[in-house]
């Protein structure tokens, strides 16, 4: 037996929080915090004139690495907020963007290495802008989904359009009443 999707729509139930799990994200911001205050202190108090270069990089290695994953944490897309106004991608460190449903003009998932999603808007004064992030956020598929059901008019690639459809002939089905003989 298939399992059965599990992609609910937010529309009757707004405001609907989507977000990546606290916990984890700040367990991982600790430890790199760690990591990094580590790599100082070995690099401050620990490194001598007789050190082998091996032992003088590898901290500096160590260290690049820390801070290119500290940062990303703090600067990747924390939470994605539907109210009955507006779409809010919220971050850590970055400011957060509001986008009105009826200014949402493209959707689209894309593979750039990884897989991204990519929203085509118009901002307040007028200006096209695309938002891009990672499609790993958790439930992005229902995220997508709900783009698309709040935004209708909404430009899709071919892929995305499909799969659209398709759940939502699968959520029409499971909506209707089973025939009892």
């Amino acid at each position: 037996m298939p399992r059965e999707l599990n992609i609910q729509s937010v529309r009757d139930r707004m405001p609907a929080r989507y977000r990546v799990n606290p916990y984890l994200r700040w367990i991982s911001v600790i430890a790199q915090l760690v990591v990094t205050v580590l790599c100082l202190y070995v690099l401050f108090y620990k490194l001598t004139a007789v050190s082998s270069w091996l032992i003088r990089i590898l901290p500096l290695v160590v260290l690049f690495v820390s801070l290119d994953s500290l940062f990303r944490h703090l600067t990747s897309l924390n939470e994605v907020l539907f109210t009955p106004e507006c779409l809010w991608f919220r971050y850590i460190l970055r400011p957060s963007v509001p986008i009105e449903y009826d200014r949402i003009t493209s959707l689209e998932l894309r593979k750039v290495l990884t897989y991204y999603v990519f929203l085509g808007f118009t901002d307040r004064s007028g200006k096209a802008r695309v938002l891009k992030t990672q499609a790993s956020f958790p439930r992005m598929l229902e995220i997508m989904f709900n783009i698309a059901d709040l935004a209708p008019h909404v430009v899709m690639n071919q892929e995305l359009d499909k799969m659209v459809h398709v759940i939502r002939d699968l959520k029409a089905k499971s909506d209707q009443p089973a025939d009892e003989n």
